[in-house]
């Protein structure tokens, strides 16, 4: 008995059981993209980089105004310390050390709602970074460097880790 290879040619393909889309947070201009069709991936790794050019202007509008607080509060300070002396001293009133002191408390409120602001900026800025949502490899990169993209816009489709060989066969031979 002789056994007999009996090899037809057939029509397969190579494709993913789940594909994720790596996705932008912000809006703006594509300025880093650092993978290609094919390349392979690990979940967090950074593809690209999204960057509003609004957003550095906007930063240093509220760096300048933190600076401009803390300069007031400087000065509250120095106002609340005088009309404390001068309360001791019995010269100035109770209302207008109360005063002072609601002046020094408004602009460390102040401060504080600015520095909040910049740490949102900021927060806006890394958001600008586009990561891999899973390990696998990298199907179809849909934006080129310098392209305008949207919040939420695919940058790339990644191809999970489990793969599928998906034969396309004539009927008549799929029995052997």
């Amino acid at each position: 008995v002789t056994t007999v290879h009996d090899l037809k040619a057939v029509y397969a393909t190579v494709e993913s059981v789940d594909s994720v889309a790596a996705r932008t947070c912000i809006g703006g201009t594509v300025a880093g993209l650092v993978v290609d069709e094919g390349a392979r991936v690990e979940a967090g790794q950074s593809i690209a980089r999204v960057e509003d050019p609004k957003l550095r202007p906007r930063r240093a509008v509220v760096e300048a105004r933190i600076e401009s607080i803390k300069s007031q509060r400087k000065l509250a300070a120095i106002a609340l310390d005088r009309v404390a002396k001068l309360r001791r001293s019995g010269t100035a009133s109770q209302a207008r050390l109360d005063e002072a002191r609601t002046d020094l408390e408004v602009v460390d409120r102040n401060l504080a709602a600015m520095t909040a602001e910049r740490d949102l900026v900021v927060a806006e800025q890394a958001e600008g970074a586009v990561v891999a949502p899973a390990a696998g490899r990298v199907l179809k990169v849909r934006v080129t460097e310098g392209a305008v993209v949207l919040p939420g816009e695919t940058v790339a489709l990644i191809a999970a880790e489990a793969y599928i060989l998906r034969m396309r066969i004539p009927e008549r031979h799929a029995r052997f």
